[in-house]
């Protein structure tokens, strides 16, 4: 009898449906794992996916002079001569939108608090529409 271990830190959960992969959103989703808040998590995945099927957005943790942590929302919307785009090559960026921690905080969380905001009464909240909606 074979028993599998389902208890492992590493995970190989798909989270791309609205967000295109990035290492910064592995690590969100690791430390959503890590934290037990996944199923919140993808319950905030499934709200943003929700409209807007076309549009892409690219996840990232950055820092800026001050030390402070940045996470920037990079919105990608298929090329004019797509019918379906199928590789990152027929989306164009359209908009990146930045938003800085203020606080000392661990990065990962603040990314995670903010994809929890962001997917809160989605599409209708304003920064869905800041980020998704952006023309």
């Amino acid at each position: 009898m074979i028993t599998l271990n389902t208890n492992t830190p590493q995970s190989n959960i798909n989270f791309q449906a609205k967000f295109l992969h990035s290492e910064d959103l592995k690590k969100v989703v690791d430390y959503a794992v890590e934290k037990g808040k996944f199923e919140k998590l993808n319950t905030a995945r499934k709200n943003i996916d929700s409209a807007h099927l076309t549009t892409r957005l690219k996840l990232d943790i950055l820092q800026n002079q001050n030390g402070k942590n940045i996470v920037r929302f990079s919105t990608f919307k298929p090329k004019k001569n797509t019918s379906v785009p199928y590789s990152l090559n027929e989306y164009e960026l359209v908009k990146t939108t930045d938003y800085v921690n203020n606080k000392k905080e661990n990065p990962l969380k603040f990314t995670f608090e903010k994809i929890i905001k962001l997917s809160n009464n989605a599409p209708h909240n304003n920064m869905y529409k800041n980020i998704v909606n952006s023309k």
